[in-house]
């Protein structure tokens, strides 16, 4: 019998009964039998056939596909060693870099990526021994690293919250500060902004969302809150004018 026992974005413990049948279990789940169960306490999140469990709290654990954002932390002879805030160390190699052909002997890869630059990447591979495969091709920003901007970091679980259903808090917070925001699924957020005003108060409005977002109507107090900080900047001289923009509310929370 093929049963799903409880609901996308359901609260459970571990133990909890998720379902039961030929269902894919993934991150944050264990199959005993043909049932599956969760191994952490976290929000359920089913796509299809997989049923996999986001710890509400504790570190980023990798999945294969996530884009995230990660932090040089070491230049070695063919590959870089890059923090994404997991419990393992990740690696990008300079075929998942590039596709330029590298003459490792004669080639300084510090020139492609230092220490400290912040880079856009997704998760290409992770294995059993906790080897994380990371590739840059193809992605945003693919040239080099982030320039300027700054790095916030929230709790990983809460980055759909963020994101909004089809895009709509992270496109609040986009338009109404005049900002470009990249959100990682590891829970890493670059905020870029040519006004440093505006920038800190989108990194305000980041953190809000990550201290609140268990709570209902959030998307439109957030647009309260926002349009009040704006005008109080246009009062003070910073702004020359208020954004008016329109925006249909979230209040289930999930990107889609």
């Amino acid at each position: 019998m093929k049963r799903i026992f409880v609901k996308p974005r359901e609260l459970v413990v571990p133990g909890t009964l998720l379902a039961q049948g030929p269902y894919k279990n993934g991150r944050g789940t264990f199959r005993e039998g043909n049932r599956i169960y969760s191994t952490v306490v976290g929000l359920v999140e089913v796509r299809g056939d997989l049923i996999r469990v986001i710890p509400l709290e504790g570190p980023y654990m990798p999945e294969v596909g996530d884009n995230v954002l990660g932090k040089i932390v070491d230049v070695r002879f063919s590959n870089w060693a890059v923090d994404i805030g997991a419990p393992y160390e990740a690696s990008l190699r300079v075929q998942d870099a590039t596709e330029e052909r590298i003459d490792l002997m004669k080639t300084d890869l510090r020139k492609i990526f230092d220490i400290g630059d912040i880079i856009y990447a997704k998760i290409k591979g992770y294995n059993e021994i906790n080897q994380i495969d990371l590739t840059t091709k193809g992605m945003p920003f693919h040239g080099g690293p982030l320039r300027g901007g700054q790095l916030v970091t929230i709790t990983p679980s809460k980055v759909p919250r963020l994101i909004g259903k089809g895009g709509s808090m992270i496109n609040l917070i986009k338009k109404l500060t005049n900002t470009r925001i990249i959100v990682g699924q590891n829970g890493w957020v670059w905020v870029s902004g040519r006004n440093d005003e505006l920038e800190k108060l989108a990194i305000e409005a980041i953190l809000k969302v990550d201290r609140e977002s268990h709570t209902r109507g959030l998307t439109d107090r957030m647009k309260e809150f926002l349009t009040e900080r704006l005008r109080a900047l246009k009062e003070e001289g910073v702004i020359d004018e208020v954004p008016q923009i329109e925006e249909k509310s979230d209040e289930k929370g999930e990107a889609e």
